[in-house]
């Protein structure tokens, strides 16, 4: 007579349940973390910030600022700069915003820490920076190029 067993054991089945339940609590938060998003986000808009800045002040001749303060990034332009050109507002160096026409370019996220080396970068005619910067973004790295005025992700 032939024993036909087909099928799991109770303690095969327990045991998947258990590896489950234990990939589950340590992998998926990793995966579904919010606060890695965030960090992300915010250091895609602030190193596109900064390389408008200064692609603004080349296209323009008028100098931009990088503004880093209080977990936020802002851009301004140059005073006298004002009514040159329909970017700047016309009463202060405020810069619109380039898709939403805005007035203000700024950002910033409240769960992620945002900080620079210099709080202030200032780019002129030629698309140089007064000094240079490193910006960090969380765990992530933007520096600043002060001879080329380039930002690139220095994130080790």
């Amino acid at each position: 007579m032939r024993n036909n067993n087909a099928g799991f054991t109770l303690v095969e089945l327990v045991l998947v349940i258990v590896l489950l339940s234990i990939l589950s609590a340590v992998a998926l938060p990793r995966f579904f973390g919010r606060n890695n998003f965030d960090e992300r986000v915010l250091f895609d808009d602030t190193l596109n910030a900064v390389r408008y800045a200064q692609k603004l002040a080349v296209a323009t001749g008028c100098q931009t600022r990088v503004i880093i303060a209080l977990n936020s990034y802002s851009i301004i332009g140059e005073k006298k700069c004002d009514g040159k050109n329909p970017i700047f507002n016309k009463n202060k160096p405020v810069i619109r915003h380039p898709t939403t026409g805005e007035e203000g370019y700024q950002g910033s996220q409240s769960n992620i820490t945002l900080t620079a080396s210099n709080s202030t970068t200032t780019f002129d005619a030629l698309g140089t920076a007064d000094s240079a910067n490193t910006i960090s973004v969380g765990n992530r790295q933007i520096t600043i190029v002060a001879e080329t005025g380039f930002s690139y992700d220095s994130t080790p």
